[in-house]
């Protein structure tokens, strides 16, 4: 198939001779068939003020929704192309039943199958609009000036925010606006019943003393005409500072940020979460542990651990009464961590340290499991076999021996632990930050395979996903990551989680908007004056450059970004 190319002009005078709409041409050729204009001004099934999400029409003062477009004529392979651009396109059957949906992608490919197809705009593209059909082997017109992709900037929020009581609650205006123009497009906030907010500036609101179920509205306006591009409305939920005396239980799993305790200002010095126990395998604090393991993705916590200087997980088990206790490599270095006899080096430590609980229970210089019962497992990597023990001896066998699983009611019972009554998932970020072009369809089942398997062992427990960093920095940073494009990347991500996971609790899916906490220009650490941060040769002392430093971790904002856990945990602690 060859790629469709989208090179019209606004409208030529072939395509005047073709009534608007009309899709049934005596000439079937690729040429006639594309030289049709789908688009109708006239039609009347037009709808001003809204646009097009999926098969739902949503409220929007600036976009209109085409009537059905009649594209039944269109060869197989087609796209749909227009001279402005794609926003929103939805497609449908012969009986007009909806069949998918695509956003901003242009042209467009039209599936098996369709027979009409409805688009939204802004109402300023309607003059003059072009949308035809470009069978797969046409040539490309002549002109090709007026061709492209339309960029609207976007917003996405989820339904419910969680909010501390008598806490600064920041939330920063880049981590959910789709690009950071500030002198183009605004983001203005305002609070149902006139509450007050701490501030509203152009970048972050602050609200210090939120009201629960209170509604917190986001609107996105174009600077051009200063039109109301979108607007969001977000319920509040408010948990209490310090409420409570009981112990209260929690689990964090994540990469970096989790393992360098994003959460411990929030959760662990605070007292805003009084009795609190974090459940794990890593020492974070005294009594309080986490799992988390720099670099990670959720695919890595599907995966069997048998590299011996990986850190290791205790998620993925055989099926049965098997039980799988890791590398006895890994549980050497481990010994050698907590010793600290491992070197001052940054690995082996940050893989394989913090991992104390662990320890009795493998010997120190062999890394065996100590009291092995039957139908456990290890892997020895000196051999490069899993061994099993069956009563009597170590026996060996291949992974593919075993049909493995991600079970979390073996990982409880295999090292002692209550069900934590909160489950928070931190991940996303190596997962996504570098893909404009992502597919997330693994990552939504292994994240539901998680919940349904924490659910599982704890049909009471809250499950949330934390959604993750959005704001990587500015420019300027020490590492040169090109930090715009994983900005641009990560929001991508972030619309995608409240796409497919807000409004689910029903199905144990809580959304927790941690990234919104994130301060992208101060939330980061500067280098000091060297010479990187010197303008140019011979220049004065005093004049430095702002070059930020630790990319993507924003640790400056690592209090903030633990308080909407804090909230949650308050809001729903018994």
């Amino acid at each position: 198939m060859k790629t469709c190319l989208l090179v019209m002009a606004m409208a030529s005078a072939a395509f005047a001779a073709q009534a608007p709409g009309n899709a049934s041409p005596a000439d079937r050729s690729p040429a006639a068939i594309r030289a049709i204009n789908r688009f109708n001004p006239d039609d009347p099934d037009i709808i001003l003020g809204r646009y097009l999400f999926k098969d739902r029409v949503m409220n929007n003062p600036i976009y209109f929704v085409s009537g059905y477009m009649d594209i039944s004529d269109a060869p197989p392979n087609s796209c749909l192309v227009s001279n402005k651009g794609n926003r929103f396109t939805s497609f449908f059957d012969q009986d007009k039943k909806y069949l998918s949906y695509v956003e901003n992608a242009h042209p467009v490919p039209i599936p098996p199958d369709a027979a009409f197809a409805r688009i939204s705009l802004t109402q300023r593209a309607m003059p003059g609009l072009v949308i035809n059909v470009a069978p797969p082997n046409s040539e490309p017109t002549a002109d090709s000036t007026a061709g492209g992709k339309v960029f609207v900037n976007d917003i996405c929020l989820p339904s419910t925010l969680y909010m501390l009581s008598e806490t600064p609650n920041e939330i920063f205006v880049q981590p959910f606006l789709k690009r950071w123009r500030p002198y183009n497009d605004f983001v203005r906030f305002s609070l149902s019943g006139n509450h007050p907010f701490r501030r509203r500036l152009s970048h972050v609101a602050t609200i210090a003393e939120p009201v629960d179920g209170s509604i917190l509205t986001a609107e996105l306006v174009h600077g051009d005409e200063f039109e109301t591009v979108k607007r969001l409305s977000s319920t509040i939920r408010v948990g209490v500072k310090g409420k409570g005396s009981g112990r209260v239980t929690a689990q964090i799993i994540g990469d970096s940020y989790t393992q360098g305790a994003f959460f411990r200002d929030a959760l662990l010095k605070s007292g805003q979460v009084p009795g609190l126990s974090l459940i794990g395998l890593r020492k974070t604090a005294e009594d309080q542990y986490d799992e988390g393991r720099g670099g990670w993705r959720l695919d890595s916590y599907f995966t069997v651990p048998i590299r011996p200087g990986s850190s290791f997980h205790s998620w993925m088990h055989p099926e049965g009464d098997f039980r799988y206790w890791g590398v006895r490599e890994f549980w050497v270095t481990a010994w050698k961590c907590f010793r600290k006899t491992a070197g001052n080096a940054f690995e082996p430590n940050y893989s394989c340290g913090r991992f104390d609980f662990c320890l009795p229970r493998f010997d120190e210089n062999t890394g065996i499991l100590l009291q092995p019962q039957p139908g456990d497992v290890q892997y020895d990597h000196a051999q490069s076999t899993f061994l099993l023990f069956d009563g009597n001896a170590w026996t060996p066998r291949r992974q593919e021996d075993f049909n493995w699983r991600f079970d979390y009611s073996k990982y409880l019972a295999m090292w002692g632990f209550d069900a934590p009554q909160f489950l928070f998932v931190v991940l996303g970020l190596n997962d996504f930050c570098n893909q404009l072009q992502a597919d997330y369809s693994q990552w939504d089942q292994q994240i539901t395979t998680l919940k349904n398997s924490y659910l599982e062992a704890r049909p009471d427990g809250r499950f949330a996903i934390c959604i993750p960093c959005s704001s990587c920095g500015i420019l300027d940073n020490a590492a040169g990551s090109f930090t715009l494009k994983q900005n641009a990347a990560m929001w991508n991500f972030r619309q995608h989680l409240i796409k497919q996971f807000d409004r689910r609790e029903q199905d144990g899916f809580y959304l927790v908007d941690t990234a919104i906490t994130v301060d992208n220009e101060y939330g980061y650490r500067y280098l000091p004056k060297n010479d990187i941060t010197i303008p140019y040769a011979g220049c004065p002392d005093d004049v430095t450059l702002n070059v930020q430093t630790g990319n993507p971790h924003p640790y400056n904002s690592y209090p903030t970004m633990g308080v909407p856990i804090a909230a949650f945990i308050q809001a729903f602690r018994e």
